[in-house]
């Protein structure tokens, strides 16, 4: 058996040590140097053979739990749905080869508007993509906050008294397929991050769920890092505000377990899923 058979594959030698002028030591005086080059390869390859293949430490590890700083919990964060607050997993199942079909009908039509001349059609204004403001404006309305409420300041002192016609843009504007091919996919990101931002600070509505549902169709897989992490706290926040609810039969059920199902079933973020 050669050199390379007794070593194996997995410690191919980058050179053989072999010389027919080089007597091979069996044995040697390890306090004498070695004479040559090769000589002393040989010998640190005797070493080496002498070593054990696995080597395990006997390590006492409770003198570092004094001097543990960082603590992983293994929870999620997510709150699991009370006996009948969240659809069966069949159920969810079905809601995500529905999603699926909605974005494929969606990718469909975005391709058909790219290749369609549309010189005639103005293209919609939207707010910058930082703008948060003009954002919660176009979505959620101008001084009003998703649960319907205005908010204090000088915009709802002006609207005080004055007519509902008066200013149509308190009302959000629906996520339209106009506005949806307008945007850009850094937009959508930038978009959803504000809405899980606004459920966080305001509450949930249905136009929320509305738009979140929307941009959730335009997100192109595989996600971002950053993005997949805004599904999870989107998913999060859903939960949360779900154990909040006394009653089956309250509006908002429906909607919250839609997206907490996308987020677990068709985005993949499984340990988030109702079972």
């Amino acid at each position: 058996m050669d050199e390379r058979e007794e070593l194996g594959d997995l410690q191919m030698p980058a050179f053989l040590l072999e010389d027919p002028d080089v007597e091979i030591l069996e044995e040697y005086d390890p306090d004498i140097p070695a004479s040559n080059p090769l000589e002393y390869l040989q010998r640190v390859r005797r070493e080496a053979e002498k070593c054990p293949s696995v080597v395990v430490a006997d390590i006492d590890v409770t003198t570092f739990k004094d001097k543990q700083t960082v603590l992983v919990s293994p929870s999620t964060g997510f709150i699991p749905a009370e006996e009948g607050f969240a659809p069966t997993v069949p159920a969810q199942r079905k809601l995500a080869a529905q999603f699926s079909n909605v974005r494929q009908a969606y990718r469909r039509h975005l391709h058909k508007k790219k290749k369609e001349k549309a010189e005639q059609e103005q293209k919609l204004k939207l707010p910058a993509m930082k703008d948060e403001s003009g954002w919660k404006q176009l979505c959620l309305g101008c001084g009003v906050s998703p649960e319907g409420s205005v908010e204090e300041g000088e915009e709802g002192r002006q609207g005080e008294g004055q007519g509902a016609t008066t200013d149509s843009k308190k009302e959000g504007r629906p996520p339209s397929l106009h506005i949806l091919i307008t945007m850009d996919q850094w937009t959508v990101i930038q978009v959803l991050d504000f809405h899980i931002t606004w459920l966080q600070r305001h509450g949930f509505s249905t136009i929320q769920a509305q738009w979140l549902y929307a941009l959730m169709v335009c997100l192109e897989k595989p996600l971002y890092p950053d993005t997949a992490a805004s599904l999870r706290t989107l998913s999060r926040c859903c939960s949360a505000i779900r154990a909040t609810l006394d009653s089956k039969e309250d509006d908002r059920l429906a909607p919250l377990n839609l997206l907490i199902c996308l987020v677990s079933r068709y985005f993949d973020q499984g340990d988030l899923a109702d079972t």
